[in-house]
């Protein structure tokens, strides 16, 4: 990636600002690998006690509990204090709504609109892999030509951890994106900037907006 943090964080705060409460979370199984298969999804060799990526496996290595990552899986909406939810309210900057969806199978895809509808929905695809904290770590997608997040292309690093009781944030090149809080449940648009300075998101019908306990 080409552009400083500086700037780069500059021009995602365009996007979002500070965190607002409010969210559900559902238990969900244990993801658990594949005997045998390392956290990338490659083969261990039994004979010799090296991983199929050269690291020299231990006794503690295969003993460590697998990473738990029940509170990623599902569906997931972005939260920030200027477009509190369920709030008809006057839009400060570029309002943007954000759907994250994880996947047990190892992928995950988000959407991003904002109040322009002639600039589409712009689409992201990433595979995940889960590393203690707990953490995802974001890779390119199919079709992807590069790592992408909100605004930018070109990312060296896309990371997702827990928050709270069921938030989520993303750290972006080793920075975190506080102002932009992910909680479950589809969000859709009830207002979207109709007239252009007044927005209002909620959660998509048949969604439960019951808050985390």
């Amino acid at each position: 990636m080409t552009t400083s943090h500086g700037s780069t964080f500059a021009a995602l705060v365009l996007l979002g600002s500070s965190s607002a409460s409010g969210c559900q979370c559902a238990d969900r199984p244990v993801f658990e690998q594949d005997e045998g298969t390392s956290s990338t999804g490659l083969e261990a060799s039994a004979s010799d006690g090296v991983t199929a990526t050269g690291v020299e496996a231990s006794t503690a290595d295969a003993a460590e509990e697998p990473v738990d990552v029940s509170r990623f899986i599902g569906v997931f909406h972005n939260e920030n204090g200027l477009v509190p939810l369920g709030e008809e309210v006057d839009s400060i900057g570029e309002p943007t709504l954000m759907n994250l969806e994880i996947r047990a199978d190892g992928t995950a895809s988000m959407t991003l609109e904002t109040c322009s509808q002639l600039l589409g929905t712009r689409q992201y695809a990433w595979q995940w892999e889960a590393q203690p904290g707990p953490w995802l770590v974001f890779s390119p997608g199919p079709g992807e030509e590069s790592l992408r997040f909100m605004a930018y292309d070109d990312l060296e690093s896309l990371r997702l951890t827990t928050v709270d009781d069921c938030d989520l944030q993303f750290e972006v090149d080793g920075n975190f994106v506080p102002y932009e809080t992910f909680r479950p449940g589809r969000a859709c648009w009830v207002n979207r900037c109709e007239p252009k300075w007044v927005v209002e998101i909620d959660y998509c019908e048949g969604e439960d907006p019951t808050p985390c306990a």
